[in-house]
């Protein structure tokens, strides 16, 4: 490669296309590369080749800066940050891979604040991550990602930090194993599955001070099928079926002391037959 030399391009029009550094007939080093108008700056970085290539800053055409970081032939990558319109709010600063989100980097919102915090794969969340309200300090959720959204082990909370649960996430919301917590985010109401958010298999729900109020199986929220309502002392109030939260088919139920009151059909909640 001969010696590099400091020179200039024009376009066809006259107007100034590049002025830095050459060898071999390329833009080789540190330059600037113009939009048309030969006042503007497309690109002020290092080059090889004429490619973009090392440390540079790229610009829109009204003069707001787009993107400063690593580039590799053309494309931004390994390390980068890129700007909102205006060319001085963050959008994303963190790890790339040619032109991609790749590995650990912050998103922010056009207000400034961050938005997510985490690993990206193939531009997408993707990995461990967290999500944060809008004043940009608070975790909404703290946990794994996949193609962009919450999916695996995770936890939400309110805006104030409260929690509200822990447990698999698929698609965005809870399914699988969970644990939801009281507005105060200090005592679990439910432990056990979710579909699609809501109750629905087998858990167990709480009263306040960790007292079991149910236990068995749950159809969209409401208990539904075979489980065991207690009293607050935690002896059985009733054992048999459900149906949307009433005593439906077989079952019994006890005093607060244990002694059996009732053993034999029901049909939301009303005794209908003795067993025999």
């Amino acid at each position: 490669m001969e010696q590099k030399q400091y020179g200039k391009s024009w376009y066809p029009d006259g107007a100034l296309e590049f002025a830095g550094f050459w060898s071999d007939g390329m833009a080789n080093g540190e330059g600037c590369l113009y939009y048309r108008d030969g006042i503007t700056i497309q690109y002020d970085g290092t080059f090889r080749n004429n490619a973009f290539h090392g440390f540079g800053r790229s610009y829109r055409s009204d003069g707001s800066l787009h993107y400063e970081g690593v580039w590799n032939q053309d494309r931004p990558h390994e390390r980068g940050t890129y700007y909102f319109a205006d060319g001085k709010t963050v959008w994303y600063e963190g790890s790339l891979s040619f032109e991609k989100r790749e590995g650990y980097g912050c998103l922010y919102r056009e207000d400034g604040t961050l938005e997510y915090a985490g690993q990206w794969k193939n531009d997408r969340r993707h990995g461990q991550g967290r999500l944060y309200h809008t004043d940009g300090r608070t975790v909404i959720y703290e946990g794994r990602f996949e193609h962009g959204f919450r999916h695996g082990y995770g936890r939400s909370y309110w805006i104030d930090g409260t929690r509200i649960s822990e447990g698999n996430w698929c698609c965005d919301v809870l399914d699988g194993f969970g644990i939801l917590y009281d507005e105060l985010g200090e005592n679990v109401i439910y432990d056990g599955q979710l579909f699609n958010g809501v109750r629905r298999g087998s858990g167990i729900s709480f009263l306040p001070d960790a007292i079991p109020e149910y236990e068995g199986e749950w159809d969209w929220n409401a208990k539904n099928g075979q489980g065991t309502l207690f009293h607050e002392n935690g002896t059985i109030r009733y054992e048999g079926g459900f149906s949307n939260d009433s005593y439906h088919g077989f079952g019994r139920e006890y005093t607060d002391t244990g002694e059996l009151v009732y053993a034999g059909l029901w049909d939301q909640g009303a005794r209908i037959a003795a067993a025999s």
